[in-house]
């Protein structure tokens, strides 16, 4: 056989090489952004489960409640010269905020995040809408924008699987619900 035999197979060979090497390198890059998400995924969580971040909601909940009815109170939201140490709703907002950034960016999934979360973003929105419809009315959108990204998914994620997202044909368990008779005896259920 000629050496311009040997060479082509030679050639050819090596690119066999090149061309495994580039897929294993394609393969580990993936494993290891499936590890970065992962492990930001579970700081993003661990943070959103804190005790301080779960009381964010109620605390923003009485706070509005006692405080968007005074006008003074309102004009301060609209100019921005609120209180913000100690100030539960614009905690809960910029976390969410910041939450929405990573997952806009795809830093982390989206997917579990919203297979656990939806309804309480949706919830915590509720909450802090007042707010952010006044801090937006000299038309900066752009104002917590993050966090309306992040409710926008979690009402397609709901509308998606409105009763959950357990899956199909996985079987269920059987609940027993030992105080029924009772409540419905007392009249505090339907």
């Amino acid at each position: 056989m000629s050496l311009e035999f040997w060479g082509t197979i030679a050639s050819f060979g090596t690119f066999i090489v090149i061309a495994a090497t580039a897929i294993a390198a394609l393969i580990q890059l993936k494993h290891m952004r499936d590890g970065n998400q992962l492990t930001g995924l579970l700081d993003v969580l661990s943070r959103v489960e804190d005790p301080l971040f779960n009381e964010y909601a109620d605390r923003a909940k009485v706070m509005l409640k006692e405080k968007l009815p005074d006008p003074k109170y309102r004009r301060s939201i609209e100019d921005a010269t609120f209180e913000r140490e100690e100030n539960p709703w614009l905690n809960m907002a910029n976390s969410y905020e910041w939450v929405g950034s990573l997952i806009k960016h795809r830093l982390i999934p989206e997917e579990p995040f919203m297979d656990v979360y939806s309804s309480r973003l949706i919830f915590a929105w509720r909450i802090v809408e007042p707010v952010i419809a006044i801090r937006r009315r000299n038309g900066d959108s752009s104002l917590w924008e993050n966090f309306e990204y992040l409710v926008v998914r979690a009402h397609a994620w709901e509308a998606q699987f409105p009763n959950g997202a357990y899956p199909k044909h996985a079987s269920r368990l059987s609940i027993r619900d030992v105080w029924l008779d009772e409540d419905k005896a007392l009249g505090t259920t339907r």
